[in-house]
Formats: C-alpha cells, structure tokens, sequence
C-alpha cells in the first residue's frame, strides 16, 4: 500500500482552528445614550404618575361618553323609521303603466335584457296585433347589481321600467327574490302611491333629466307675412 505524502498526515493529524472572533466594542458614546435611556424613563413615569393621579383616563373615557350623549342617534326604529332615499337612488325595478290608459310600456325591444351585465332578466316576448308586448318578464334580484344600464337602455318615453325606491330584499326562500311581471307591476304601482321624493311625473331616466338641464333652443323666428 502506498504511503501519502508527509504534508497530507499533518494536514489529517492537526486539528482545524476555528476562526476567533473578537467580542462586540462598546461605542463610545454609550454612557451618553445610557444617560438618555435615563431621562426619558424618568419622564415616562412622571407623565405616568399624573395622569393616574388627576384620573386622565377616566376623565377621557367620560368626555368621549357625553360627547356621544348629544350627537344625533344614526340608528332607526325598523320598520316604524325608515332611511329617507335620495332621488336617484337606485332600489328594486318595476314595470311601468300607462297612467290614462292603463296599458304596459313595454314594448318588448329585449334592449334591457341585452344591456344587462349579470344577466339577470329574462323576457319572454308574443306578437299582439302588429305590436310586440312582453309576455313573461323577470327579474333575479339574488345576481342583480342595480347598475342602472337596464333603465338607460329603454328607448320608451316614459320609461318602461325604472327604479324604486324599495330596497327591502327579503324572503324565506330563494323562489321569493325572482320576480315575475305582476310583482314588478305591483312594485310600480306602490311606488306611485307611495309620497316620496321621487317626481313620477317628470323623471323616468338619468337622461331625462340631463336633457331637462340642457338649454332650449330658440325657435326660430316666423316671417312677416306679406302684404
């Protein structure tokens, strides 16, 4: 068997060193920030002993409580009280009547069920006459996101269907938030006997009132008649 070489038995008989390190350096300024240390915690229990002695927390604790005590409640009775709606607020959508005639709006255009989102409405149209009508309609309030599009999409004046300012979304089952046409009929009709903020009469539409806001044109002056 061959001998290794003298250099390699030494470097296998010695021992590796590990490397030294030399313990951390005080800085030199650490009496100076120890002296800081100092007065700042003499400071905090100064501040410390006063509050507890004047009863700070307390006195904060009881200014917060009276202040509460006037401010005006922001809660409601429910349902005796119930939250004014703005004008254009955008709650539950009803079907629309002829208020002289008593006939639907609808003219069965599909331009709401198109404008959509979330697909949420269905319609089901039927020719009457040489007129087309919405023979089913509905509304699943469980996906609608009352963004409005369905109302600025109807191309009727006034508008078909709009929206309410009822927002109760409640019922025991599922089947109670899909709404047929009778029921967005009777969401119309309580809207409109209902003594709200919402001019029936005026407004369908955020475009309508655009256009109302919009200046008149002059009419154009009519000739002299000639003599």
């Amino acid at each position: 068997m061959r001998r290794p070489p003298p250099w390699r038995l030494r470097s296998i008989s010695r021992p590796r060193r590990t490397p030294r390190r030399n313990p951390p350096r005080r800085p030199r300024d650490y009496g100076i920030l120890r002296q800081d240390n100092a007065g700042r915690e003499i400071k905090m229990e100064f501040s410390t002993a006063v509050k507890r002695f004047f009863l700070y927390d307390i006195v904060r604790g009881l200014t917060i409580t009276l202040r509460h005590l006037v401010k005006k409640p922001v809660t409601l009775q429910y349902p005796d009280e119930r939250w004014e709606t703005a004008e254009r607020f955008r709650g539950f959508l009803g079907l629309t009547r002829n208020f002289q005639t008593g006939e639907e709006n609808c003219i069965g255009c599909l331009n709401c069920e198109k404008a959509c989102p979330v697909d949420c409405i269905t319609i089901v149209t039927a020719d009457k006459g040489r007129a087309m009508h919405a023979k089913e309609f509905y509304i699943d309030y469980m996906r609608c996101m009352y963004c409005g599009l369905c109302v600025e999409s109807c191309p009727t004046t006034p508008k078909s269907i709009v929206h309410t300012n009822q927002y109760e979304t409640t019922g025991y089952f599922r089947d109670d938030l899909v709404y047929e046409k009778e029921r967005l009929y009777d969401v119309w009709e309580k809207e409109v006997n209902f003594d709200g903020p919402r001019p029936w009469g005026k407004l369908f539409g955020l475009r309508d009132r655009e256009n109302e806001r919009r200046p008149a044109e002059p009419e154009p002056e009519a000739a002299a008649p000639s003599e």
